[in-house]
């Protein structure tokens, strides 16, 4: 495992091994994926705006609502202004922090990511690290997938240069301590081009009948 770095800014790249390789890997903005972004947060604030300019009339007409949805009269017009701000900040937030992808700097080619979350220590990284370098899904998979943890796995994939790259990083607090660099290719990057993320996480069994085909 390599030395520590340390995450310092906000928007900073998601991946601390790749990071340390600047002349391998560039973390840019995607502009398409932030126009997108931009754009939904724009109509969500239009939104916002038209709920409040039209506050009392929404409200008056939810006045006018009986049976069952008698009980949401005094919740509808304060429920869209909250669920319009919502989506606002929520895609401007977005758009700001999470619109960036990884590229190959030598020939630009954009990175294909999959991440997974493990539960686990430094030893389980070890495991997960040794099990990576055979380039041997019967050996890697299955990868352990769980909600919190501290270890993260990425793989991503350059299929225009038929590379694939996989990362191990165990996190404690500000500090980010990665495995070295895996890099997979020919046959090693044929069968994992082959995986989706559920592949990954599930035992090996009938899917090796293809792999191995």
């Amino acid at each position: 495992m390599t030395s520590a770095l340390t995450e310092r800014s906000p928007v900073r790249p998601n991946d601390a091994t790749l990071a340390a390789r600047p002349e391998q890997f560039r973390y840019r903005r995607s502009m398409p994926r932030t126009i997108l972004l931009g754009v939904a947060a724009v109509a969500a604030f239009i939104a916002l705006a038209l709920v409040l300019v039209n506050f009392e009339s929404i409200r008056e007409n939810a006045s006018d609502m009986t049976g069952r949805r008698s009980g949401l009269k005094g919740i509808v017009a304060p429920g869209l202004v909250l669920l319009t701000a919502f989506f606002g900040v929520l895609f401007a937030w977005l758009a700001i922090a999470v619109s960036h992808v990884w590229e190959r700097v030598e020939t630009g080619v954009r990175l294909k990511p999959m991440y997974f979350t493990v539960d686990g220590d430094v030893a389980v990284g070890n495991a997960l690290y040794e099990r990576f370098l055979t380039g041997d899904p019967a050996k890697y998979r299955p990868i352990p997938n769980h909600k919190k943890g501290a270890l993260t796995v990425g793989v991503y994939r350059a299929d225009a240069d038929r590379l694939a790259f996989v990362t191990i990083e165990i996190r404690g607090g500000k500090q980010v301590h990665p495995w070295p660099l895996i890099t997979m290719s020919d046959r090693a990057y044929g069968l994992i081009r082959r995986l989706n993320h559920g592949d990954l996480v599930r035992s090996p069994g009938a899917l090796d009948a293809v792999l191995d085909s």
